[in-house]
C-alpha cells in the first residue's frame, strides 16, 4: 500500500477543502466535488454528509478510484470504506473532524452517526 509523504500530508491537512473526483464506473471522471478532510496520523479521511445520496459517495463505493488535489498535492487516489465496527479509527476521525473544523457547526454532524458510518479511507496510489 502507497502512503502519503509528510509534505503532502501538511499541505493537504493546511487546507480546508478537499477537491475530489471519483472516477465512475465507465472509467471518467466528470466532476469534482470540494469536501472536508481530516487527519489522522499519516493517513487521510472523507465522510459523507448525505451518504449514498451524495453525489459522490456511491460512485466511490463503486468504483472505489478517484483523484484529489488540495494544497497543491494532486494524486490518483483508492477510497476505502471504514467498518462502522472500527471504534479505535472512527473515534480517531470523530475527533479529528472536531479539532480540524471547531469553528463550524458541522463539525459535531460530522462526527456522529448517521455520518460516522461513511467514513473513507484516502489512500495515494503508486
Amino acid at each position: 500500500m502507497s502512503a502519503w509523504t509528510q509534505d503532502e500530508l501538511d499541505r493537504i491537512n493546511a487546507e480546508t477543502y478537499f477537491t475530489i473526483g471519483v472516477t465512475l464506473p465507465d472509467g471518467t471522471t466528470p466532476k469534482t466535488v470540494d469536501i472536508w478532510s481530516v487527519p489522522v496520523g499519516d493517513r487521510i479521511f472523507i465522510r459523507s454528509f448525505n451518504g449514498t445520496q451524495g453525489k459522490w459517495y456511491g460512485p466511490a463505493l463503486q468504483t472505489g478510484r478517484g483523484h484529489i488535489s488540495s494544497g497543491g498535492v494532486e494524486k490518483n487516489v483508492r477510497f476505502v470504506p471504514v467498518p462502522a465496527d472500527d471504534k479505535k479509527t472512527n473515534q480517531a476521525v470523530d475527533a479529528s473532524f472536531l479539532k480540524k473544523y471547531a469553528d463550524s457547526e458541522h463539525s459535531v454532524t460530522m462526527s456522529t452517526d448517521p455520518v460516522r458510518r461513511n467514513t473513507l479511507a484516502v489512500v495515494p496510489e503508486e
